[in-house]
């Protein structure tokens, strides 16, 4: 898919309201809705742009502009992924959006991501085997650690999946395995040479302290970041309001999204999402 290019005007949110998500996750990667169900819902709750973001993972960006097609939404789609990252012994994540999915760098970088994701999901599942805790992946699509935790759950080692990471996968415990991933600088050119903004994911998820968080923010700004989400929808009006403190003081655009993964209360496509006036949208970089 090729990168998207809007008019001045109408894609603007604050002359037309338009509801803007640039961050979810479909069955391609940790959600779990397919593609139909995650752009059916994003309809039904009158998204007008939405990116569909999976983790280092792209497959699903021509289905889903296949199926807004056939099922003649009126929504706008913003080909994304979200590139995992390692950062002084961090995880950390790089939304890259309105890439072109056909760009060769960043095609190869995505295959090296996956192939190392396959590897850390063989080497948890043998720690958990040694442990006589029997799981199988299927061996279909990306597999992630919500794939192993899902296993957990339905083979009853576990009623609910944050306890899987809890007692079993998470940092800390006998079957996390380091990931090996990719250099934030790498994820950034990667996307850029895929014509994409590039965009700190969730800053606050990583709990880092404001001294840490400016160390990442600023090392990353030298690095090429082009924004960082700002509005996340499930978060409090002062980490809002913090975050776009963030994005001016290093210059960065700002973004949104729900970061949805599957159907809750707490977090939907769409919702509780806006960016406060001071902030310069990231979509602005996409005007014709």
């Amino acid at each position: 898919m090729r990168n998207v290019r809007f008019v001045k005007g109408r894609n603007s949110q604050q002359g037309f309201n338009l509801i803007i998500d640039l961050h979810c996750h479909s069955t391609h990667s940790d959600g779990s809705l397919t593609v139909p169900e995650l752009i059916d819902r994003a309809h039904n709750n009158s998204v007008s742009v939405l990116a569909l973001t999976d983790h280092d993972n792209i497959d699903g960006v021509d289905e889903a502009q296949q199926y807004i097609e056939q099922a003649h939404y009126d929504m706008t789609l913003v080909a994304g992924v979200e590139l995992s990252c390692w950062w002084e012994n961090f995880e950390i994540h790089i939304v890259g959006l309105n890439v072109d999915t056909r760009s060769e760098s960043l095609q190869r970088l995505l295959q090296t991501q996956q192939n190392r994701r396959r590897e850390r999901i063989d080497s948890i599942i043998q720690k958990l085997a040694a442990r006589d805790i029997n799981v199988e992946i299927d061996s279909d699509g990306i597999p992630t650690r919500k794939h192993i935790a899902d296993q957990l759950v339905q083979h009853g080692y576990v009623d609910q999946v944050q306890k899987a990471f809890d007692r079993f996968i998470g940092k800390g415990n006998f079957a996390y395995v380091r990931p090996q991933w990719c250099s934030i600088g790498h994820a950034i050119k990667a996307i850029h040479d895929a014509g994409g903004s590039a965009v700190l994911a969730h800053p606050h998820a990583y709990q880092l302290s404001n001294k840490w968080l400016r160390k990442l923010i600023g090392e990353a700004k030298t690095w090429g970041l082009d924004g960082i989400e700002v509005s996340i929808g499930q978060q409090t009006f002062g980490q809002r309001s913090a975050l776009a403190e963030f994005a001016k003081d290093f210059q960065l655009k700002a973004s949104q999204g729900s970061d949805f993964h599957y159907p809750s209360q707490w977090r939907d496509l769409g919702k509780n999402l806006c960016l406060p006036d001071a902030c310069v949208p990231i979509w602005n970089d996409w005007f014709s």
